[in-house]
């Protein structure tokens, strides 16, 4: 059995009338003013919600000038990285070759990259720490590449709660892996010198590394100016509902206007008709 959602009443199951045989309250309808401002005010909470992270995220990358230039800088060591970053040369038997190193080169050398031999030279008592060192280090700097990578996606979160500590974290942890993919690469281009012999194997970081350094220090930098400055984030709520209340208010005075025109008109028309009556009278 159901109860009426008015009076309690007890109704049967085959009861299917739409009103409520004790209070005459129509069933269906009874709450449904209450139960629509509730869906009106949990949709307004849902719809705010989504507006204040619209407008973080639109603070986050126009909030202000140094907003619009953490974009760019943010950008400086994705850059950075297609430049020479490291040349190295190499002279021995039925070899003799030099190498410019950067992002480009380091893809193309690990996607062709015969891994058999690689786990040879590992296992080598003399090449193995300077092979070693030198997958560190470009494990290093693909690190370094996909935490740059990742904090100028997520600059768009800039503006929320944890925004400037996540920035710093990932500029920060991209800055480490780049001085520590340049210090492997230094270790291990003198361990294979010290195998080989100076003359057969020689390396060094180019400019492009020091660029790269100087690159990824920016974020730093402006992400520390944008916390000592912090970016107002403008509401577009506060905005809409005044806009809205602005036009209530309008429509309300443009109601009252024509309502008083009605007013002024049905007096016209009623001292009209009551002149013509007297009129009429008057004939008679």
């Amino acid at each position: 059995m159901a109860n009426c959602p008015n009076c309690g009443v007890h109704l049967k199951k085959t009861y299917w009338k739409p009103n409520c045989p004790n209070c005459n309250v129509n069933i269906f309808y009874n709450g449904m003013q209450e139960r629509l401002a509730k869906d009106v005010e949990t949709a307004e909470i849902s719809l705010n919600k989504m507006y204040a992270m619209l407008d973080r995220a639109k603070a986050s990358y126009i909030g202000s000038k140094l907003a619009i230039a953490r974009i760019v800088l943010s950008l400086l060591p994705i850059g950075a990285l297609f430049l020479p970053l490291a040349k190295l040369a190499v002279n021995v038997p039925f070899v003799s070759e030099e190498f410019s190193i950067n992002a480009l080169t380091v893809y193309n050398a690990v996607s062709t990259m015969d891994f058999d031999g690689l786990l040879g030279m590992l296992s080598s008592p003399a090449l193995g720490a300077a092979v070693i060192m030198f997958a560190l280090s470009i494990i290093f700097v693909a690190l370094g590449a996909v935490g740059s990578l990742v904090g100028f996606i997520l600059i768009f979160l800039s503006c929320s709660p944890k925004g400037i500590p996540r920035n710093l974290g990932f500029a920060g942890a991209s800055l480490g892996c780049y001085v520590l993919s340049g210090l492997m690469f230094i270790l291990s281009g003198s361990q294979f010198a010290s195998v080989l012999g100076e003359g057969a194997y020689s390396s060094s970081l180019s400019f492009g590394y020091i660029l790269l350094i100087v690159a990824a220090l920016a974020p730093i930098v402006i992400n520390l100016m944008i916390k000592k400055n912090p970016i107002e984030v403008k509401s577009s709520a506060e905005k809409r509902k005044k806009e809205i209340a602005e036009k209530a208010a309008q429509m309300a005075a443009d109601m009252e206007e024509a309502r008083k025109k009605e007013e002024e008109q049905r007096m016209i028309e009623e001292a009209y008709a009551a002149e013509q009556a007297k009129k009429k009278e008057e004939n008679k």
